[in-house]
């Protein structure tokens, strides 16, 4: 398999979950904002602890809006 743009692979990554995610909130009610919930108190705890690097806080931050990518597709649906 060759080597993929890093670009390329984490668009198609956010592309599924987006699809993923409100199958999992239609099977399971409430999973996303468990899910919302779990991120935000980790990324909280690190800020707390000084551990919350410039890097992490913006895969927590981009984590946080694919779960909202997903949420507003469970609306829409």
């Amino acid at each position: 398999m060759p080597e993929q743009d890093a670009e390329v692979t984490a668009a198609a990554c956010r592309y599924l979950m987006a699809g993923l995610l409100p199958r999992l909130e239609r099977l399971q009610p409430g999973l996303l904002g468990e899910i919302r919930a779990g991120i935000t108190a980790d990324r909280d705890a690190m800020a707390r602890a000084g551990a919350l690097s410039p890097q992490v806080e913006a895969a927590v931050n981009e984590a946080l809006q694919i779960l909202a990518l997903g949420a507003g597709s469970e609306k829409a649906a």
